[in-house]
C-alpha cells in the first residue's frame, strides 16, 4: 500500500476509546493539515498512547489519483486521497511530492503503475484461457501486443499503436468469426470475453490521448480480475509487479528485464 508521511502530533483524548489524536502531514507547498482520529486507526502495535513522547511518525494508507508537473518543481507532484482507512475529509485529494510517500506490504492493484496493472491483467487473462483450454491466434497475437507496450519508446509509438487487428474494432463490431468460434468452443459466452478483451485494451488504450487517470486504468484491471474471478481463476496479486509504482511514474518505465520477469509469473 502507498503511505503518506505525517505525524502524530498530540493525544487528546481517552474517551472515546481507545482515545483520539491529532495527525499532520505537510502538501507540496508546505500547508499543513490536521485531522482528528481514533489511535487505532493510525498505529496497530501501540507506539500512540498517552504516555508516548510527541511528535511520533507515522505512514498514513493513500490512494493515487494523478500526477501533474508545474514550474516549480523538477518531479512529478502526486494526488492523493486519505480513503484507504477513512482519514481526512471524504473526497478530498491532497497534492504531495514524491518524498512524502512511501509503500509498504501488502500490495494493492492501485499502488501500481499502468503498465504493471496491465502485466497483472494479462498474466489473469493468460490463466483464465489456459484453464479453460481457448487457444485462439487473435488473442495470442492481442497479448503480444499489449505487452510489447512496456517498452515503446516515442519513435516506435506510431508502429506499435495499430499493430494489432482487434485494436481496430469498433465497440459495434463482432468478434472475428474464427475468435468467436474458438470461443464458444471452449465452453464460454462471447459476449463476456469480449467485455474482458475490451477492458484489458482498455488499461492502456484509455490514458494514451489525455490525462491520465487512475481510477479508469484501475476500473479497467479490476473487470478482468472480476471476470476470471467469476470463472473460478485465481488472479495474479499486485506483488510480484511492485517494482513500478504509480508514485514514481504513472505510465510505468520498466526495464526490458522487468517486463521479462513479468511474463513469467505464473
Amino acid at each position: 500500500m502507498i503511505l503518506l508521511r505525517g505525524l502524530v502530533t498530540r493525544w487528546l483524548t481517552d474517551d472515546p476509546q481507545p482515545g483520539l489524536v491529532e495527525i499532520q502531514f505537510d502538501d507540496v507547498d508546505g500547508r499543513a493539515h490536521r485531522f482528528v482520529e481514533k489511535s487505532a486507526v493510525i498505529d496497530s502495535v501501540g507506539a500512540v498512547h498517552p504516555g508516548a513522547d510527541y511528535p511520533i511518525a507515522i505512514g498514513i494508507a493513500c490512494r493515487p489519483h494523478d500526477q501533474r508537473y508545474r514550474p516549480d518543481k523538477d518531479d512529478p507532484i502526486n494526488s492523493v486521497d486519505l480513503s484507504p482507512w477513512g482519514v481526512g475529509d471524504e473526497g478530498a485529494l491532497y497534492s504531495v511530492d514524491r518524498e512524502a510517500l512511501a509503500w509498504a506490504p501488502p500490495a494493492t492493484y492501485s499502488d501500481l503503475s499502468v503498465v504493471a496493472r496491465q502485466a497483472v491483467a494479462l498474466v489473469t487473462f493468460r490463466r483464465w484461457r489456459a484453464t479453460v483450454g481457448l487457444v485462439a491466434p487473435e488473442l495470442d497475437a492481442l497479448e503480444q501486443h499489449l505487452w510489447r507496450f512496456a517498452t515503446v519508446v516515442p519513435e516506435t509509438f506510431d508502429a506499435w499503436y495499430e499493430a494489432d487487428g482487434l485494436m481496430t474494432l469498433e465497440p459495434s463490431d463482432p468478434l472475428p468469426a474464427r475468435l468467436r468460434g474458438a470461443i464458444e468452443s471452449a465452453g464460454s459466452d462471447p459476449g463476456h470475453v469480449r467485455s474482458a478483451i475490451d477492458a484489458l485494451v482498455e488499461i492502456t488504450y484509455g490514458g494514451l490521448f489525455g490525462g491520465i487517470q487512475s481510477g479508469s486504468s484501475l476500473e479497467q484491471l479490476n473487470t478482468v480480475v472480476e471476470f476470471a474471478a467469476r470463472q473460478g481463476i485465481t488472479p495474479a496479486p499486485a506483488d510480484p509487479f511492485i517494482d513500478s509504482l504509480w508514485i514514481d511514474d504513472d505510465w510505468g518505465r520498466p526495464s526490458a528485464t522487468l517486463v521479462s520477469q513479468w511474463r513469467d509469473v505464473d
